[in-house]
């Protein structure tokens, strides 16, 4: 949700009056709860009452903004048992993934006049495992129209009758589009059928209004993490771990989500670094420069693009002849190949420079000889897009969006091995990568010294 400046004076009139029933409260919390200032605001009102040992404002603000930990411990405070409490405890707990202790606390309120209660209570069941006492009762509960369609679509999903249910959720949306259990269980069945666009653009939405449940939050990070989104994965989990810093889970993610993520980097800047080595060893030969530049290169001792990019601006100007038109000139070239002066460091390494691209700065013909002469068809499919191979998500994704790469013929600057390499793709993706080019009659190396070896 993004952040935006809002009039938080309703704030004070809210707690003003506050709500005394869970409907009211639930409405209350839609409409409340419309930019991050508000967020913010309430989380003040709720330390305030905290320290001034007002559990039940303390309580409702901090249920509003899904600090459930602290909403849970100020009810647990409060000497009344009322069914506003019983709402705020029960579906902290439930938040919280204790299930069995939400449906203690539930245990007998069924059926009452509150409609928001009757649904949580509902959703307690089916979360407590209890379906033989959900389809009891279920039909006879006083409840919403959004959430009527909502439990009828869980008794289908009780039936295996998955279509059905999904539909009946379409349905409750269409009634209550910030209806969270509805659009929750969508994204999950789409995630369980592999339509993980599906699954993200509903775990999205939820980006939209606060709080965002912590369930969604985590089954949208564990879908990123799939398709080797770390950074979104890891905001995910982080943003759990935010609100309940003892969630196992999203701990747990987050590590391997945050450990893939350096893995990723780390291998990926080696395959950079290999590529620009290859690029560094072209002679300056093979480039068209004028006589001045090229003969102030040569009475330096520069033969090779590694050497050039070895020397600095200052060094290069304290050559005799070596003026700023001859500079400006070398620096054009390399910056062509994604390069610049004074690579070198103190250890005789070379940095690579973030807009380096390997795909720009190799000739592909020459880089693929040890497939022999290309034919005509050949050299045509280099030059097609990545995306005209029709590659799964997964490969694509791994191809495209983290090694950067546009054309059928930059893929084929990598190996089998070093593909291998790379985080989450695996065999599959490569035996599909390999069918894939094998329709243009062209394939990948199966390793390194492939070149050497056909040469």
């Amino acid at each position: 949700m993004e952040a935006q400046i809002a009039n938080t004076s309703h704030v004070d009139d809210f707690f003003a009056d506050m709500p005394s029933s869970p409907s009211a409260l639930l409405s209350s919390r839609k409409s409340l709860l419309n930019s991050t200032d508000v967020v913010d605001k309430i989380d003040d009102k709720a330390r305030q009452a905290r320290e001034a040992d007002n559990h039940a404002v303390a309580a409702v603000a901090a249920w509003l903004t899904g600090d459930y930990n602290n909403a849970l411990i100020s009810t647990n405070s409060l000497s009344t048992d009322d069914m506003l409490s019983d709402f705020i405890g029960a579906s902290s707990l439930l938040e919280l993934d204790s299930r069995d202790a939400a449906a203690e606390i539930l245990d007998g309120k069924f059926a009452t006049s509150d409609k928001a209660l009757n649904a949580l209570c509902l959703q307690t069941m089916l979360a407590s495992r209890n379906n033989d006492g959900f389809e009891k009762v279920y039909s006879k509960a006083k409840l919403e129209n959004s959430d009527q369609l909502y439990f009828a679509g869980r008794k289908k999903e009780l039936c295996r009758e998955y279509e059905e249910a999904c539909s009946l959720y379409e349905q409750a949306l269409e009634i209550d589009e910030r209806h969270t259990h509805a659009r929750f269980r969508l994204a999950f069945r789409a995630d369980l059928h592999g339509d993980d666009r599906t699954a993200i653009r509903h775990y999205e939405a939820f980006n939209e209004h606060l709080p965002i449940p912590t369930a969604a939050l985590i089954n949208l990070g564990l879908i990123y993490d799939d398709n080797n989104d770390y950074e979104r994965a890891c905001g995910c989990f982080s943003a759990v771990q935010r609100r309940d810093p003892s969630n196992r889970l999203a701990k747990m993610y987050f590590t391997d989500a945050h450990d893939s993520l350096n893995m990723f980097y780390d291998e990926n800047a080696e395959l950079k670094e290999d590529q620009m080595m290859k690029v560094l060893r072209t002679p300056i030969s093979d480039f068209e420069l004028s006589v001045r530049a090229r003969n102030c290169l040569t009475n330096m001792g520069i033969n090779t693009l590694e050497e050039l990019v070895s020397y600095t601006e200052a060094d290069m100007l304290e050559w005799k002849n070596f003026g700023e038109t001859s500079l400006s000139e070398i620096k054009r070239l390399l910056v062509q190949k994604g390069l610049r002066l004074g690579m070198r460091r103190d250890d005789g390494s070379f940095m690579v420079p973030d807009d380096f691209d390997a795909a720009r700065s190799i000739n592909l013909e020459e880089e693929l000889k040890w497939m022999g002469p290309l034919s005509d068809e050949q050299k045509e499919a280099l030059e097609l897009q990545i995306s005209t191979l029709n590659l799964s998500v997964r490969c694509h994704r791994a191809l495209v969006e983290r090694l950067n790469l546009q054309r059928i013929g930059d893929a084929l600057l990598y190996s089998e091995e070093d593909l291998l390499g790379m985080p989450n793709f695996g065999i599959t993706s490569l035996n599909e990568l390999q069918l894939k080019l094998k329709d243009y009659n062209l394939r990948l190396r199966s390793g390194r010294g492939e070149e050497a070896f056909l040469g």
